[in-house]
């Protein structure tokens, strides 16, 4: 399944690209996360727990970035898994200035889900999917003023 989107954002580049990299700002702005962890190595321990239509559980996960070209890209690879099913996803992010105070953040991914959580369908898939990403760059945003406060 094949997901993009992108934001306007009401925050400079760089402060935009420092949250999507802050551990502490991502495991308040992702949507249903419980825990997230930094590990030596670079990729994250992700907990969540999630709803799509009637399909809830726990994940369990891990993700990593690549292909990191700071502030403007970087690619992100997760895998995740539960009792409704799993998912494995690959996302490129692209951050791009629109002046001095304003950036847009595009994002398309590339997901794959099995398990129950595929038998929700594509189109409620996708749907759930952008209001899911709008509330996390809503709350990336508002970290990123409480942080600066």
């Amino acid at each position: 399944m094949i997901l993009s989107g992108q934001v306007k954002m009401k925050k400079n580049n760089k402060d935009v690209w420092d949250a999507l990299h802050n551990p502490q700002i991502l495991e308040k702005a992702i949507p249903g996360c419980k825990s997230l962890l930094l590990k030596e190595d670079g990729t994250y321990d992700v907990e969540m727990k999630l709803g799509i239509a009637s399909v809830k559980g726990d994940y369990k996960g891990n993700v990593k970035l690549e292909d990191i070209e700071a502030p403007v890209h970087y690619q992100l690879i997760a895998e995740g898994s539960g009792k409704p099913g799993f998912v494995k996803a690959k996302m490129d992010c692209y951050i791009t200035s629109i002046d001095e105070e304003k950036c847009e953040v595009k994002w398309e991914c590339d997901a794959e889900v099995g398990g129950m959580i595929a038998g929700v369908g594509s189109r409620v898939m996708s749907g759930v999917a952008k209001f899911i990403a709008g509330n996390f760059f809503k709350d990336v945003e508002k970290q990123i003023t409480l942080q600066k406060a």
